[in-house]
C-alpha cells in the first residue's frame, strides 16, 4: 500500500526536519529542499518547565512580558503547552539553566548541543526514507508547484533573514528567501524590519570565531561584562537579551566577557576552553522576529487573514511568537513544537486528495 499525500519542505534546518518526521509519520510522500542547515547546529537548549516550581503558566507569563507582549498570545499558549511533550522525548541533562528573561531556570540541554543532537537524531530516523534536494529553491518554482499541484502541501522553515547584515551570528544565506516566498504567493508578513531584530549581547569580534556567540547563561555562573576602560558597569544581569544589549552598546562598540568567575567544570560543561578568560564581545543581529503570519496549526495566512490552501510555515521564518524580544531557549522550542504541528496539519489537509 503507498503512502499518501505529498509534502514538499523548503528548508534543512530543525523547523523543515521536525515537518518532515511529522509528515513521513502521518503517512505522507516528503521531499525536502535544503540548502543548509541554518542556526539550528547553534540551538544551545530549549525551553520547557521541568522544574517543580515552574509551570506552564509561568512559562506563558516570561514569554509575553519579554517579548514586551507584542506576541500573538494564542501561538505562545499553543507552544508553551505542547512544550511539555518534550520532556519524554528527551533525556536531558540534570543541570537546567536559567536564560535571560526567565523568572526561573527552564533551559534544558544535552551537553549543551540540544539542537545538533536532535537534527541528527532526526535525520537518522529518516534516513533513505525522505527524499533531500540539497539546493536552493526560488519563489518562482515555489510558485509554479503550488500552481500546478493542488494535492501539494508546501512547507515553508526556510530560517530567519539576520544573515544580510555584515556582522551577524547567522549564515549568510539566511537573507529572507521565505519572505521573498510568500509574498510570491500572495501570503502576508508583517515585522520584517530592523524593530523585529534580536541582538545576541556577547558576539565574538576577533579570531576565527568571529561571529560566534558566547552563551549569555554565563552570566549567571559568575561571569562579567566590562566595559572598554575595564570597569564592571552592569550591577544586575537579570535582563532580557534586549536589554543587555542596549546596555552594552551605550558603553561603546564593544565589551569584554570576563569569564575569570565561572569554574573550570561549568566552562568544560559549555564547551569553552577554560584558558579563554577574556573575550572581546559585541552585539549582532542573532534573531528576526517577524515574517509569515500564521495560526495556531501554521497554516500561512493570505492578505485577507485566510488560510492560503496547502501552504504552512513554521520556524524563524514566521511572526507572533516572539513579539519583540525572544526569551533565551525558545527558538529551539519553536521550531520543534512548529515543525511538528506544520508536519501533522499538512498531512492531514493533503489526505483529502487520495
Amino acid at each position: 500500500m503507498g503512502r499518501k499525500g505529498n509534502i514538499l519542505i523548503v528548508g534543512g534546518g530543525l523547523a523543515g526536519w521536525r515537518a518532515a518526521e511529522a509528515a513521513f509519520s502521518g503517512g505522507a510522500d516528503v521531499t525536502i529542499f535544503a540548502n543548509g542547515v541554518g542556526n539550528s547546529p547553534f540551538v544551545h537548549a530549549l525551553c520547557c518547565p521541568v522544574l517543580p516550581e515552574d509551570s506552564v503558566e509561568k512559562y506563558i507569563h516570561d514569554t509575553m512580558s519579554s517579548g514586551k507582549f507584542g506576541n500573538d498570545p494564542a501561538l505562545v499558549e499553543t507552544m508553551c503547552r505542547m512544550s511539555l511533550l518534550l520532556k519524554d522525548e528527551f533525556s536531558f541533562d540534570r543541570t537546567v539553566i536559567r536564560s535571560l528573561g526567565s523568572s526561573v531556570p527552564r533551559c534544558v540541554s544535552i551537553r549543551h548541543a540540544i539542537g545538533a543532537i536532535a537534527l541528527e537524531r532526526i535525520k537518522e530516523r529518516l534516513k533513505g526514507k525522505v527524499r533531500i534536494e540539497n539546493r536552493t529553491v526560488t519563489p518562482e518554482e515555489i510558485s509554479a508547484l503550488h500552481a500546478d499541484k493542488p494535492d501539494l502541501g508546501i512547507i515553508i522553515a526556510t530560517g530567519g533573514w539576520c544573515g544580510k547584515y555584515s556582522f551577524s551570528t547567522n549564515p549568510q544565506y539566511l537573507k529572507g528567501d521565505g519572505i521573498l516566498m510568500a509574498e510570491a504567493l500572495g501570503i502576508a508578513t508583517k515585522d520584517v524590519d530592523e524593530h523585529h531584530v534580536q541582538y545576541e549581547p556577547t558576539v565574538r569580534l576577533e579570531g576565527p570565531k568571529r561571529g560566534i556567540p558566547v552563551i549569555t547563561t554565563l552570566l549567571y555562573e559568575g561571569a562579567r561584562l566590562l566595559n572598554a576602560d575595564g570597569r564592571e558597569f552592569l550591577p544586575d544581569y537579570r535582563l532580557n537579551k534586549d536589554e543587555l544589549s542596549e546596555a552594552m552598546l551605550h558603553e561603546g562598540d564593544y565589551a569584554y566577557y570576563d569569564l575569570g568567575g565561572v569554574s573550570v567544570g561549568k566552562l568544560l560543561e559549555c564547551k569553552m576552553d577554560p584558558n579563554e578568560r577574556i573575550i572581546k564581545v559585541a552585539p549582532a543581529p542573532h534573531t528576526s522576529l517577524g515574517g509569515i503570519v500564521i495560526d495556531t496549526e501554521c497554516h500561512a495566512l493570505g492578505r485577507d487573514g485566510k488560510p492560503v490552501p496547502g501552504i504552512y510555515a513554521c520556524g524563524e521564518v514566521t511572526a507572533g511568537v516572539h513579539g519583540f524580544n525572544r526569551l533565551g531557549g525558545n527558538g529551539g522550542t519553536a521550531a520543534m513544537i512548529f515543525g511538528t504541528i506544520a508536519g501533522r496539519q499538512a498531512v492531514a489537509e493533503m489526505k483529502k486528495y487520495y
